[in-house]
Parts: structure tokens; C-alpha cells; sequence
């Protein structure tokens, strides 16, 4: 929902806008108004509305200074003038000032229902480069990009440089969070299904957000960064923020009596008796490493990160003993939340694979023309949400012998041949098209910007904006 901003001398006009506009139909909310320039340009500062109406006379500060105002302090607004037929040549003026638009009195529903029609259709399209900008500048550090993220920083009301300093929330969602503590700050869409938001350091906003008190329908789960003051430090904390997002799937409950130091000290032995008991390749003692690590994720001592990677190292350990591909790797906490319904669904799937390694395996046999189809169907099908579990209920195969047959026939495995067929669309796409990266990385099959950018990276060397640069 956006903000609008009212200004008017006669409180009766702007009572009248307030009653006779359907605001909400159009993706609005009335924000505030001002009955003077001064007033109005004061509010504004705090406020930061996306839209301003304003009359063009009024006692001290005109509309056509207001303007002037808000464009010297760089505001975002977007500003319609409001005048009557005599000061048509001052409306004029104001649009040279930069307004958006103006409207005649007495008003008519239409003319300012078409405002608002292109005043939305513009802010989403403003919000959708916003994004875009910001995930590029987080993406490389460069003096030059900390500038500009620095200036988009400043101009959403977050000053990077305050002694209060900054936070990172997550959200896993279809939809962005519409609280309206969430609107002086920066909303990016990192996912699919996966919004993070730059915020000035704020208590009772920190509170709520911790609480899930902004989460509303459709939020899957949310979580807050501890506070940075460097800009180079957003992009950690918005993987902060991700973890704790994540806390639906890991923890039941987040031990209140342990300080942070006693939580990190037993996360990081469980990790060390996990690596060990990998290195000496003790499968009863790897078993027993996933047990105590259920109570860890339980309250909240290991998280989303640490999940990923007992499911990746466990999975190193049975391939290796099995002398075959058991199953894929997971690179993403999308992915594994996919495959289980929580952590300990996952802790138990992986003491089931560590168990087979002290039984023989049988090896029935698939004839080619199945992976012929199989492999047909992944290059048909390589930019939906596509893995090995998939494929195996399509095709009504062992998920264990797919991967075997990608090493024997393709020579790959099916990881690395869906990343090859991603890639190569990706860099189509970056080349042939002006479409957004993050549009790219969905349209790829990516439902996380970071993941892809990642990928991209590792495969070709470079990032996704350096390589569409160099074949502009």
C-alpha cells in the first residue's frame, strides 16, 4: 500500500478528497495532511510519502516553494498539483519544477483516478529497479557502488551513518510484509518466495519483528539481523536475517537461558565431533553425532546453515563409502526445506543413508533409452523446480540410480548438467534481453538472487551485471 500525502489551506477540500476517493482500490492509503506549505514540507521529511497532493496557493509557503523544497532535499514523492483554472500557467511551472501532474477544481473522480492509476504503475516499476540496483551494489564491492547504495539508503530514510545504525529482516512469503513500520526502509525481493528489508535500527520495531508481530497472512517465517553500521556488512546481515527466518523449520523453541557465547561453544563441539567422526569414517559414530544434534536444533543452538551442512557432509561420507552418487547435494536452504518438513525429518533421512553403508547394494539394470527420456525431460523442463526426487516419481526410478546413470551416460551428474542448461539460458537472457537480473535468476529456475549469482559466478567466472556489461 502506498502513502499519499494531503495539502490544503481549506480543510474542507481536504476532507473532501479523503471522503470521496476509494484510495485502497488503487493501492492507496491517506497518510497525513497539512494545512500550510511550512507545515506540509515539515511532515513530508518525516512521513516520506510516495504521493503528494498539494495546492499550488497558500499562505506563506506556495506549493510552487513546496515543490522547489522537496526537490533540494532530493524527495522521492511524487507530487500532483492541485489548482484552479486561473493559475493553470503556475501549474505549468510546477511541472517544469518536476511535479507529477495537476488537477483542476473543482475535482472530478476520473481525472484523479487516473493519476493514481499511473502514479502506482510508476512506483512499482521504481520499486522493481530499486531492487535491482541494490542486489547489483550488495553483489561487488566498489567504492563507486558503496556511493550509490549510500544515496538510495538516504533517500528511503535510512541513514547509513547514524549512531542508531541499521537491521535486516527476512521474509518467506509470497508477498511483501505491509506493516506500516516497514515503510521508512527498503523492500528487495532476494527470492521467489523471499523478501528482505533494510531498516534503521529501531527497539520497539526490532520487538515486533522478533516477535512476528508484522509477519501477517501468508508469512512463513521471519527473522531479524543484529544491528551493523557498515555498509559492507548488509549483505551479512541479510543472511543473518535468513537464518532466523528459518527458525520455523530448525527450533521448536530458542533457549532463553543460554548466552550467546555458551550456544555458539556447544553448536561448534557438535560441529567438531561431526567432522571428526566423518574423518574416521565411523558410521555408528556419525549416527550418534545426528542424535545430539536434534536436542541443538530443537532450541534454537543450530540453525539452517548448520543443517545444510551435516545433510552435505553426511551425504560426502556415503557416497564415498558406497562408491556411487547416493543422492545430490544440496546449495540452498530452499531446497532442503523443499525436500523435508523439518529437521529432524532431515536428521532422520540421514541416519537411515548412513545405516545402508554396512549393507550391500543391489545394481539393477536401466536400459539407456530411459535415461534418453529422463534426460529429455530435464532439458525440457531444466527452468521449473526440478531435482533428483522429482525425476525419480516421474519416472518411477531409484533417485539413487538416476545419478549413477548421469555419471555412466552423460558424464556428469545431474547437478551439474542442470546448472550447465541454467547458466547458458541465463547468459541468453542477460544478453539478448534488458529484463531485471533477479527476473533473470527466476526465469533461469533460481528462486534466490544470492544462490544464482553465486552459481553464475563459479561457472562463468564472473558476476551476472560485470557479464552483461561486457557484451553491451
Amino acid at each position: 500500500m502506498y502513502n499519499v500525502f494531503l495539502v490544503d489551506d481549506e480543510e474542507l477540500v481536504i476532507k473532501s478528497l479523503i471522503a470521496s476517493v476509494d484510495w485502497q482500490h488503487y493501492g492507496f492509503e491517506v497518510a497525513g495532511y497539512a494545512l500550510s506549505g511550512l507545515e506540509a514540507y515539515e511532515r513530508i521529511q518525516t512521513l516520506r510519502p510516495h504521493l503528494v497532493f498539494t495546492d499550488i496557493r497558500m499562505p506563506g509557503m506556495s506549493g510552487l516553494e513546496l515543490i522547489k523544497q522537496l526537490k533540494d532535499m532530493a524527495s522521492q514523492s511524487l507530487i500532483v498539483v492541485l489548482s484552479g483554472y486561473a493559475e493553470f500557467a503556475l501549474a505549468q511551472k510546477a511541472i517544469n519544477y518536476g511535479a507529477f501532474g495537476y488537477c483542476l477544481k473543482p475535482f472530478d473522480d476520473m481525472e484523479i483516478s487516473g493519476f493514481l492509476r499511473k502514479a502506482a504503475a510508476l512506483l512499482k516499476n521504481r520499486e522493481s529497479a530499486k531492487d535491482v540496483d541494490i542486489l547489483e551494489y550488495l553483489e561487488t564491492d566498489s567504492s563507486e557502488n558503496e556511493r550509490k547504495l549510500r544515496e538510495i539508503l538516504l533517500a528511503s530514510g535510512i541513514d547509513p551513518d547514524g549512531g542508531q545504525g541499521m537491521m535486516a529482516a527476512v521474509s518467506l512469503g509470497n508477498s511483501r510484509l505491509s506493516h506500516d513500520s516497514l515503510q521508512r526502509g527498503i523492500a528487495v525481493r532476494v527470492g521467489m518466495r523471499k523478501y528482505a528489508y533494510l531498516l534503521q535500527e529501531n527497539a520497539s520495531l526490532r520487538e515486533a519483528l522478533e516477535k512476528g508481530a508484522t509477519s501477517g497472512t501468508g508469512c512463513k517465517g521471519l527473522g531479524v539481523s543484529r544491528t551493523i553500521r557498515r555498509l559492507t556488512d548488509i549483505r551479512l546481515a541479510i543472511q543473518e536475517g535468513e537464518r532466523e527466518a528459518y527458525r520455523y523449520f530448525t527450533a521448536r523453541s530458542v533457549t532463553g537461558g543460554l548466552t550467546r557465547e555458551d550456544a555458539m561453544t556447544s553448536r561448534r563441539q557438535a560441529l567438531r565431533a561431526f567432522e571428526e567422526a566423518v574423518g574416521k569414517k565411523d558410521a555408528a559414530e556419525i549416527g550418534s553425532c545426528l542424535d545430539n544434534a536434534g536436542p541443538l536444533f530443537a532450541d534454537g543452538r543450530m540453525d539452517i546453515q548448520d543443517a545444510l551442512t551435516l545433510y552435505n557432509q553426511t551425504l560426502a561420507f556415503v557416497n564415498r563409502e558406497q562408491e556411487q552418487m547416493w543422492e545430490e547435494y544440496m546449495y540452498s536452504f530452499e531446497q532442503l526445506t523443499e525436500c523435508y518438513s523439518s529437521v529432524q525429518d532431515m536428521l532422520g533421512h540421514l541416519k537411515d543413508m548412513v545405516a545402508t553403508t554396512r549393507k550391500p547394494s543391489g545394481s539393477p539394470q536401466i536400459r539407456n533409452r530411459s535415461f534418453k527420456a529422463i534426460l529429455e525431460y530435464v532439458e525440457e523442463h531444466y527452468r521449473e523446480d526440478l531435482s533428483i526426487q522429482l525425476l525419480s516419481e516421474q519416472f518411477n526410478v531409484n533417485a539413487n540410480y538416476i545419478s549413477q546413470l548421469f555419471r555412466k551416460e552423460a558424464g556428469t551428474t545431474f547437478t551439474q548438467h542442470l546448472t550447465e542448461l541454467r547458466v547458458d539460458y541465463a547468459c541468453r537472457l542477460l544478453t539478448e534481453t534488458d529484463l531485471p537480473i533477479n527476473e533473470i535468476a527466476e526465469q533461469s529456475g533460481y528462486s534466490d538472487y544470492f544462490y544464482f549469482s553465486r552459481i553464475f559466478k563459479r561457472s562463468t567466472g564472473t558476476t551476472p551485471s560485470s557479464y552483461r556489461a561486457s557484451r553491451a
